[in-house]
């Protein structure tokens, strides 16, 4: 079973960019913006957000934009899904949208995002206070979306609850949790999820320092 997840390949940072100038192919073809590596791929299909959905992408633009989520106002429910993203050095990340069949073997859409948390943010009074934080997930699928005439490329991630640690720093999980939009510049590296036990997850990641007895 540990050799289903050997394919998996990482980068090891991302370049967070504002995305003012894009390029934009044919429908049926990869997606990029000009100044910067990374693409979308096929599968693709055209979609109509649910209420539910629209209202994770304005919790996107509000905290990306720095604005109330009641000052982003209406938004397109029109978007094209991709099923895959091309990093800037080449590997390709794929998605829930992308693996239909679900083919355990091919399952590259675990992921590890990094993202500025406010560690103030419980504290209505103080400053805000960004560090960089690691989370794991699964992409659902990719997505261009336009707000006040500015293209982004973005992903809805099903994030997994409180990961622990095991006694060789293996870390390991019980549950999905909630889903939200990030920018793909926010996705750091494939790994994988592996199922040990009913609810037990472990988390395969290369970056991780497991120690042996």
């Amino acid at each position: 079973m540990w050799l289903q997840f050997a394919h998996l390949q990482y980068y090891s940072e991302y370049n967070q960019k504002v995305l003012n100038i894009f390029q934009k192919g044919p429908l049926k073809r990869a997606f990029s913006f000009s100044n910067t590596g990374e693409k979308l791929h096929p599968p693709f299909q055209k979609y109509n957000m649910t209420n539910s959905e629209i209202q994770k992408v304005k919790q996107y633009y509000a905290t990306a934009l720095d604005l109330a989520i009641n000052d982003i106002g209406v938004i397109t429910e029109h978007i094209q899904k991709y099923g895959k993203l091309q990093t800037e050095s080449g590997v390709l990340i794929g998605s829930k949208l992308a693996n239909r069949k679900g083919d355990i073997v091919r399952n590259n859409y675990s992921i590890a995002a990094k993202l500025l948390v406010d560690k103030n943010a419980h504290l209505p009074r103080a400053p805000v206070d960004f560090e960089e934080r690691e989370f794991y997930g699964q992409i659902l699928y990719y997505f261009v979306h336009e707000l006040n005439n500015e293209l982004s490329m973005l992903a809805f991630v099903q994030w997994i609850r409180n990961p622990e640690k095991l006694s060789n720093n293996v870390l390991f999980f019980r549950y999905f949790g909630e889903t939200s939009v990030v920018n793909v510049a926010a996705i750091d590296r494939c790994v994988g999820f592996l199922e040990i036990a009913v609810n037990k997850f472990i988390i395969i990641d290369r970056e991780n320092r497991i120690s042996f007895r």
